[in-house]
């Protein structure tokens, strides 16, 4: 059975291909970016550091029309990209294996190894990135719109958990077998994930291999393997943005995640240099925050499928900056404990900040899981995927943007009130909604379909 006719197996291929982005970028961005930050790196370092490894995802407007130009005829429109996508993510996880004598021990050198990881977070990203287009490109072909709430939100889950594990897990079997050791556990993760897509197959009579025959599919109404010119993919993108609907939601995407950029940089150096955690303390703080973030992204799927996903993303983005507001102004309590029997010494050390570490991401998943679904029922023409990758790539240019500027609103605002700032921006994203009306694009796919029935009689 292939996954256009099976629900559970086009779910779990999904969720699987999102935990396998999730694993190495929280290694990379939190376990690492912890570490570094505990040796004493800036955040303005850290803070390049993480939008180095994120910058890639700015570029997947650049991959979308490749994989909608260029397919493997007989083999799926997606899952071959996959698979060399998949494949190659395990192999430059090797060039962390290859610097980590300048990581620890007697020739460690802090800025050194910053620099070289910048190279290896964006070589690994480049192919992430791609596997990322490739896996949102499968979803959009294949999930019928009944599903695309539920399912985003499973899959963002899956990442998410994907990251915890990449940030908590192998924050611990770095701190025991070191970073070769952590770096060789996700090598085996990648490849082994990397056999979903080689054995599966997207539609009835793809061919699994090279030697295995291929059979056209006369029963399914879904269009096959079929090339499209660039020009043709840009003229519908443009076509698909020139709605007052979707360039709001484009815009209110690109904005959207510079507040959190910022934070989260932020929020490193407060909690390895100004409380003084460990960085696998903070790392496993940061990263099993990602078990109630998973959680709220499967539950706020669904309540934006029942009550609206706009009223979501509000909920979502508007509570994360009254939550942040209310976090600097707690500064004065930032060291206190609270007594607690769950404490083995009775006392919830810094019990502020590791609410807000958690805490904020619940709010965060509410507004992430919402607009991936609406990007997706918002991309309208012919070349959904390349809509839907532009969506998203707006998205990480404002995250990208956020963790770069970390350490210069920190100079504006002054560590504490950078949240404050931050915050406010936070509450404010969600006013460009009331320009965004489903109902727009509805009305012109409807008239598109007519008119090409039109043409057709």
């Amino acid at each position: 059975m292939a996954l256009a006719d099976s629900r559970l197996q086009r779910i779990v291929t999904l969720c699987v291909l999102y935990f396998a982005q999730g694993v190495p970028y929280g290694f990379m961005t939190i376990t690492l970016a912890n570490y570094l930050s505990s040796q004493g790196l800036s955040t303005d370092r850290v803070g390049t550091l993480t939008a180095v490894a994120l910058l890639p995802w700015t570029f997947k407007i650049i991959w979308a029309p490749v994989i909608d130009s260029f397919q493997f005829i007989g083999y799926g429109r997606r899952r071959p990209w996959i698979v060399i996508a998949q494949a190659i993510m395990a192999v430059t996880m090797i060039g962390i294996y290859i610097i980590e004598p300048y990581l620890v021990g007697e020739n460690m050198d802090i800025e050194k190894s910053a620099d070289y990881l910048l190279w290896v977070f964006f070589a690994h990203n480049v192919f992430a990135v791609l596997q990322d287009v490739v896996s949102d490109a499968l979803a959009v072909d294949i999930l019928p719109e009944s599903e695309q709430g539920s399912v985003n939100g499973a899959m963002w889950a899956s990442k998410l958990i994907g990251t915890s594990g990449g940030a908590a897990i192998l924050a611990t079997i770095m701190n025991d077998y070191g970073i070769r050791g952590a770096v060789m556990v996700q090598i085996w993760i990648l490849l082994a994930i990397m056999l979903v897509p080689l054995f599966l197959l997207e539609r009835r009579g793809d061919k699994r291999f090279p030697w295995s025959k291929f059979k056209e599919d006369t029963t399914s109404d879904e269009p096959r393997s079929k090339h499209r010119s660039v020009v043709s993919i840009v003229q519908d993108v443009v076509r698909g943005f020139s709605l007052r609907t979707t360039f709001a939601f484009v815009t209110m995407v690109l904005i959207s995640l510079i507040g959190w950029g910022v934070m989260e940089t932020v929020l490193k150096t407060v909690c390895n240099q100004r409380i003084g955690w460990s960085a696998t303390h903070t790392s496993h703080v940061m990263g099993y925050a990602g078990v109630p973030e998973a959680i709220a992204a499967i539950l706020c799927g669904f309540l934006g499928d029942r009550f609206g996903r706009k009223k979501m993303m509000t909920i979502g983005m508007g509570g994360y900056g009254l939550m942040s507001i209310l976090f600097a102004f707690s500064e004065p309590y930032w060291g206190n404990s609270l007594p607690t029997s769950w404490a083995a010494d009775g006392y919830w050390d810094n019990h502020i900040v590791w609410a807000y570490t958690v805490g904020y991401k619940i709010f965060l998943a509410a507004f992430v899981v919402n607009y991936l679904a609406e990007s997706m029922a918002l991309s309208w023409t012919k070349s959904s995927a390349t809509m839907f990758t532009i969506y998203m790539t707006m998205s990480n240019v404002g995250h990208v943007v956020g963790n770069k500027f970390a350490g210069l609103s920190e100079d504006i605002f002054g560590q504490v009130h950078t949240f404050t700032a931050m915050g406010i921006l936070n509450m404010c994203v969600p006013l460009l909604l009331l320009l965004v009306k489903r109902e727009d694009v509805t009305r012109l796919e409807e008239l598109e379909l007519s008119n090409e029935a039109s043409e057709h009689v």
